[in-house]
């Protein structure tokens, strides 16, 4: 379904670009062939890691960790084509960690320890966006749709106690689509408010260096090398300010 929203908003963008009406020369020369560079604050409302995606039984293979929402901060460059058409580029790193279970046992002193398992994910999302802007709300207001590819970059990042594994490094590809009101206050300077639907996956692989490790005395088994699937599966709401000139 994605994708085929994002098919449909890239069509209308070169749709809009090739029937485009000529517009006074004055107006055309102010509002077109512009850059703009800006900034944002980010919520995504909900993020899953799979620990156990290959395992035989369906139950453990379909249980996951949910992280549920978090913040994130990223920037993005657009090139002002014309009044209604636009190209840009996004790029935000999306990072979450969090307690996720805990390891119980004795230390050499007769103390039982909770030892904690951290688990979440580092990931880069850089995007390809067309936008196409509404015609209503005059000069100081643009409401625009927006969509196109993305590349994504991440790993998984676990720890048992004191020790941290090695995650391999995973590359993806997706599609985003995106809705958006932006409302220019001065000639150069504006701010943004955006929903996008996307749905970041990838799998990897963590490995610890060693067979086990101690935490506040308590000796604790590592496991073997660990296969996950990473899915940021909820809608972002970003909230930005953007320079244009």
């Amino acid at each position: 379904m994605k994708f085929a929203v994002g098919i449909f908003l890239l069509l209308s963008f070169a749709s809009a670009r090739g029937q485009e009406i000529p517009q006074d020369p004055v107006r055309r020369f102010l509002r077109t062939e512009r850059f703009q560079i800006g900034g944002f604050g980010d919520f995504t409302t909900s993020a899953r890691l799979y620990p156990a995606p290959r395992d035989e039984d369906p139950i453990i293979r379909s249980s996951y960790n949910d992280f549920g929402g978090f913040l994130s901060f990223g920037g993005d460059a657009r090139l002002i084509l014309s009044s209604s058409n636009a190209i840009g580029l996004t790029v935000q790193p999306l990072s979450m960690k969090q307690v996720v279970n805990n390891i119980y046992g004795y230390n050499t002193s007769g103390e039982y320890v909770g030892v904690p398992v951290h688990d979440g994910f580092n990931l880069w999302l850089f995007e390809l966006n067309g936008y196409f802007s509404v015609p209503i709300g005059g000069d100081s207001w643009d409401i625009y749709l927006g969509g196109g590819p993305a590349l994504y970059l991440g790993k998984r990042t676990l720890e048992i106690g004191n020790a941290e594994a090695s995650s391999t490094l995973a590359t993806a590809f997706g599609i985003q689509a995106a809705a958006g009101v932006a409302y220019r206050f001065t000639d150069h300077w504006g701010i943004r408010w955006e929903m996008k639907f996307r749905s970041p996956e990838f799998n990897t692989t963590s490995t610890f260096n060693s067979a086990y490790t101690e935490y506040q005395g308590a000796r604790v088994s590592l496991p073997p090398p660990l296969s996950a699937k990473m899915n940021v599966n909820g809608t972002d709401f970003t909230l930005g300010a953007f320079y244009e000139f």
